[in-house]
């Protein structure tokens, strides 16, 4: 282009710098991923596995063992709930230092909305050890504000939480009653001249039967470890819950 007039040359000049100092702005959003931890809960039972449970438990917790046991369920009734309810492979050095302050570590969610780290009206002190998460979608949001106007609906869900804790424990104490069953069968079947022959006969099947009992002896270990752990737990729950007395007394040993 020819430029004859100094006036036109100076415009052309400031419409070329307007044109290179044009910027368009972009708004650009980046999320990040605050609560990593999945809702294992609502999914089936069938969907999961015991990494799946024991990977969870070691989220919510931060225990780097693996959970003695654990419940996987969903109530019905007057309120509709679902929990995952774990027993620690060992009880924390401070379990008993608070014993009167707090209750339990179970995580209130309220359809799958973290309510509460530790929500103390679920489960009594003697049952302190049990973690785990308690998600119903009949709660309101604001139940840690509200819980005398709801104070009915926690109670029939304490009643059941409770009662699934003892399960839990029941379950393995049951487990090693059968395999104590089983030993002193064993025992007896021993002392016959026809097993005498038969040990005789194969020692590669003497073998298998070792590792068999090594297994056994792991299971019954089970029990054993909760109660090293958290008998003294029991032996409260006898003195302080006057309704379970029964089924606690079972568990004593």
């Amino acid at each position: 282009m020819e430029i004859t007039d100094e006036g036109e040359e100076d415009a052309y000049e400031e419409e070329k710098k307007e044109v290179k100092m044009k910027t368009i702005t972009q708004q650009v959003w980046e999320w990040e991923t605050i609560n990593e931890i999945k809702a294992i809960w609502t999914r089936s039972k069938e969907e999961l596995n015991d990494e799946d449970y024991n990977n969870f438990y070691k989220t919510i917790t931060k225990d780097p063992e693996n959970p003695l046991t654990y419940t996987h369920f969903r109530a019905e009734g007057e309120i509709d709930f679902k929990s995952i309810l774990y027993i620690p492979a060992s009880a924390p050095f401070d379990l008993f230092e608070n014993y009167y302050g707090k209750s339990s570590a179970l995580k209130l969610y309220v359809r799958r909305v973290l309510i509460t780290e530790e929500f103390e009206d679920l489960m009594p002190r003697y049952l302190n050890f049990v973690k785990g998460v308690v998600d119903s979608d009949d709660l309101p949001l604001n139940v840690s504000r509200e819980q005398l106007q709801q104070l009915k609906m926690l109670k029939v869900m304490s009643k059941k939480l409770i009662r699934k804790a003892i399960e839990m424990v029941r379950k393995l104490a049951e487990e090693e009653d059968d395999e104590a069953d089983e030993d002193d069968n064993d025992d007896d079947y021993e002392e016959t001249d026809e097993f005498d022959e038969e040990e005789n006969e194969d020692e590669e099947g003497d073998d298998e039967d070792d590792d068999e009992e090594d297994e056994a002896d792991e299971g019954n270990k089970k029990y054993e470890l909760f109660w090293t752990h958290f008998g003294k737990n029991i032996k409260l729950g006898v003195i302080e819950d006057s309704s379970n007395r029964a089924k606690l007394a079972k568990l004593l040993r």
